[in-house]
């Protein structure tokens, strides 16, 4: 193969490899490593509790009078992501950073590219 078409031979499998992460997995991943911790339901009661919250959704709550947030999921780990405010301010930060980076990878898989229209296809 060309050296030329290395380059975007790369960078396009790079795009397609991230495509392949779970959007879940995504999220699991930033929620914990912002402070959320991983509860499974143990009890009856917490099994009610994790049923009744929305799936693969942040849910605002209290705990203790103060702030708190529960990430319910029920097809990876079967737990409830749990966190305070402090958490919650942690993920939405770092969540905004890794959109912005997705985006920012893509156009540039997408630019170079385009760039390499302009040998006129494969060589």
């Amino acid at each position: 193969m060309n050296a030329l078409w290395s380059i975007p031979a790369v960078l396009g499998l790079s795009v397609v490899l991230t495509a392949c992460t779970s959007p879940t997995e995504t999220k699991e991943n930033l929620l914990s490593s912002s402070g959320f911790r991983a509860v499974p339901p143990k009890t009856p009661a917490q099994l009610a509790i994790f049923k009744s919250l929305p799936p693969h959704k942040l849910a605002k709550t209290t705990y203790k009078g103060e702030p708190a947030w529960a990430y319910a999921d029920p097809t990876v780990c079967g737990c409830v992501y749990i966190g305070n405010q402090d958490a919650y301010s942690v993920y939405v930060k770092k969540a905004a950073q890794a959109k912005a980076l997705d985006a920012s990878e893509a156009a540039n898989a997408h630019a170079a590219m385009i760039s390499m229209d302009d040998f006129g296809g494969p060589l």
